[in-house]
């Protein structure tokens, strides 16, 4: 099968009627943003399309920031190995880069009793025995309407080999897994290589969810949104239009302001000098960003900052 390995384990298709109204996996602006709770997360964004094992597949890049625990207002931003999906009809599935094979992610055609493995088996090579057998299993099945968007969803339950407790999780129609990470993580053992990490927010041009008045932007909301100050620097006005204002407690020699979009890309840098600097962002769409103060150290704080 060409390398294929798509570990479903009942495979009724007897939801081909539904199929012909199912949503697309990745429209235009596709984005999920996941969070540790403790400044930690990924962001993970529809980049376009390739060719993986002879088949037209989606590509996704992530991007990651880490607090660190020692000192609450450094942040380590940096970007993971980008993942690889496919997809046939009403199936979803993901590239094992290691293992050159193609797996299961999500099987929206799935029924009540139909179950599938998203290949838990191959987090480590060895595979963990303590994987082998596990699987999702559907146990329910609706659906719900977002942005006036209706959308199929699906109650699952986890299964592990001598695990006497059930796990649940919602997965839903082109948002995919709504309560932990991009990949179905379970419960113990077998975890995953992207981190025990909960569902923040999805997005694409059309629907957000869950319903909220800001995008759905990056992890990097480390410093309390309605602020607008950060290890004493403040930004004024905020938000801002054309130009802001930089002010800080100390004098910065040989510095650094910048701004980074939400994918983490620098759209803005300029050489700071002194306490105080009015800063040009004319050529900048509206929208969050990532304000970055770098001394001449190094050292650095962030915060998010908006432009209208």
């Amino acid at each position: 099968m060409n390398g294929k390995h798509i570990t479903i384990l009942i495979a009724s298709f007897a939801g081909a009627s539904v199929a012909a109204q199912a949503q697309s996996w990745c429209p235009p602006g596709a984005r999920w943003v996941y969070s540790d709770g403790a400044g930690a997360g990924t962001t993970i964004t529809y980049a376009g399309d390739t060719i993986v094992d002879g088949y037209a597949g989606q590509r996704f890049t992530q991007f990651e920031v880490m607090q660190l625990p020692w000192d609450p207002d450094s942040i380590i931003s940096s970007y993971g190995a980008e993942l690889v999906t496919r997809t046939e009809p009403d199936l979803v599935l993901y590239w094992l880069t290691e293992h050159q094979v193609w797996d299961t992610l999500h099987w929206f055609g799935a029924l009540p009793g139909d179950r599938w493995s998203p290949g838990w088996e191959y987090d480590s090579d060895p595979p963990d025995p303590n994987c082998l057998g596990s699987y999702i299993q559907v146990v329910d099945t609706g659906s719900m309407v977002i942005d006036g968007i209706t959308l199929r969803t699906w109650n699952l339950e986890k299964h592990l080999p001598g695990d006497q407790e059930t796990w649940t999780c919602t997965v839903i129609e082109r948002v995919g897994n709504a309560e932990g990470f991009f990949i179905l993580a379970p419960p113990t053992w077998c975890t995953p290589t992207d981190g025990q990490q909960s569902f923040s927010c999805y997005a694409d041009d059309e629907i957000r969810y869950p319903p909220s008045t800001f995008p759905c932007g990056s992890t990097t909301a480390v410093v309390e949104l309605g602020s607008n100050k950060v290890n004493g620097w403040e930004v004024i006005p905020m938000p801002f239009t054309d130009h802001f204002t930089v002010h800080g407690p100390v004098t910065v020699r040989q510095g650094e302001v910048g701004l980074l979009d939400l994918t983490g890309r620098e759209v803005l840098r300029v050489p700071f000098q002194g306490s105080l600097l009015e800063v040009n962002a004319n050529g900048l769409l509206g929208g969050i960003y990532l304000l970055r103060v770098q001394d001449g150290q190094g050292r650095s704080s962030h915060r998010k900052v908006i432009k209208e």
